[in-house]
């Protein structure tokens, strides 16, 4: 009997396993870019990052520009209880009521602050740009582990067929072995230990397909969809052309968000160095009221007192010792912004290492594919003619076994180098930057 006629045979009964294991209704598939579209939508980690992202945008404003203008209004009475005695003992009670009314308008405005203002602004701008890296960062991370996980959902399911592959050959063997001791012409201890070889390979398939059913959840629980969804995926990991080095370096350089949020950083703290020296320099402000009294007392001769006016002034400030203070902040501000300056110089090392050091694994693996591959093919011949000679029973059944074995072991390297291939891709353009720009 040939494995591919095995093969055809129990992948149909793999098929109706997997339908009988998933709830009720029709499968709907799924496609990697259905993935990330439906991750992006309700992740709840993109919509915190999102609402961080709005919070940034709402502090980017005019008001160290602008103007503060305020409106006042303060009433007050007052009721007093006078008694005067005379030297003839004789009491004089009096009462006296005042009633007062203040209403002002104030403007204050800072003409002049040594240029403090517009570095401000600058810093809110920059710390917008590093916002928006920090949420391009967490999309990014997301598409990635979306993307790694739907991969590895693939390997899990080739996995599961090739493990069910084995549990039929190990069925063959088993009834090969069953068939002979009836006849007397083997001993019970071979189609014993067939039994058992077909136990511990059914075990293990279904332990993997307890890990196929983990993965699904886990690719819902990202999705933030219900648990009970009845999705499929139903791909082939299939690698990219070869990824040049040269051009992966250059743009990670230039486009890698987690260094281009660094970069901004050191703007920001270029700004607060602007902002410390600015406290050198004189503040000019202005300042303008108007205020509308009315002050009613029975103390007063008229009925009711009232005043209305309008005031207006400059007031300038220079800054001549401030017990060495301002000199002690602009020495931090520049020694944060060397800082700032060494982190990129160090980013970027760190960068180039970690890309090159993964681009060797991805190169590697890329070998490993063709490698595998072959194995695996010559170890599926070796099978193939160790299952006809075990049928004829010029094979001992331990020796079948190394064969099965070794089919095992070359396929499942195969689908790790695969995977392994795939998420170093993957990877690589998330280091490049060119993650998010691809969907």
């Amino acid at each position: 009997m040939r494995i591919n006629a095995i093969m055809t045979a129990f992948l149909i009964l793999l098929s109706s396993n997997l339908q009988a294991s998933t709830p009720e209704g029709e499968d709907k598939k799924l496609t990697l870019e259905e993935c990330i579209s439906k991750a992006l939508e309700s992740n709840y980690s993109i919509i915190i990052s999102g609402n961080n992202l709005e919070i940034t945008k709402n502090n980017v404003t005019l008001a160290p520009f602008l103007p503060t203008v305020t409106l006042g209004s303060r009433v007050s009475d007052s009721k007093l209880n006078q008694r005067n005695y005379s030297s003839q003992e004789s009491i004089d009670n009096s009462v006296s009521k005042s009633t007062s009314v203040i209403n002002s308008a104030s403007l204050n405005w800072r003409l002049f602050d040594g240029l403090s203002m517009f570095a401000s602004r600058e810093k809110q701008i920059e710390l917008l740009a590093q916002g928006e890296y920090n949420f391009r960062s967490v999309v990014e991370n997301l598409i990635m582990k979306i993307s790694t996980h739907y991969y590895q959902i693939i390997s899990l399911q080739n996995q599961v067929n090739l493990l069910t592959e084995l549990v039929a050959i190990s069925q063959v063997r088993y009834n090969q072995a069953l068939t002979r001791y009836n006849i007397g012409s083997d001993s019970g201890l071979e189609y014993k230990q067939a039994k058992i070889y077909l136990n511990s390979d059914s075990s293990r398939l279904m332990l993997q397909k307890e890990n196929l059913k983990n993965g699904y959840l886990e690719l819902y629980r990202m999705m933030n969809i219900p648990f009970e969804s009845n999705y499929i995926i139903s791909d082939t990991i299939i690698p990219e052309r070869q990824l040049n080095l040269n051009q992966l370096l250059e743009m990670a350089l230039e486009a890698n968000t987690s260094l281009n949020s660094i970069r901004a950083g050191e703007r920001v703290a270029l700004l607060d160095t602007k902002i410390a020296i600015s406290s050198r320099y004189p503040t000019l402000d202005l300042s303008a009221g108007y205020n509308y009294n009315i002050n009613r007392s029975q103390l007063f001769p008229s009925k009711f007192n009232e005043s209305n006016g309008l005031n207006w002034g400059l007031s300038l400030s220079i800054p001549i010792f401030d017990g060495n203070e301002i000199n002690r902040r602009i020495k931090s501000a520049r020694i944060a912004q060397e800082s700032a300056r060494l982190n990129i110089l160090m980013a970027e090392q760190n960068l180039e290492s970690e890309l090159r050091q993964l681009y060797n694994l991805y190169n590697n693996n890329l070998r490993l594919i063709e490698f595998e591959q072959e194995s695996r093919e010559s170890a599926y011949l070796n099978l193939e003619a160790a299952m006809e000679m075990y049928r004829l029973g010029s094979l001992s059944g331990i020796e079948f076994r190394d064969y099965q074995l070794s089919y095992l072991d070359a396929s499942d390297r195969k689908l790790r180098a695969l995977y392994q291939t795939k998420v170093s891709e993957i990877t690589l353009h998330l280091m490049a930057g060119e993650l998010f720009k691809e969907r």
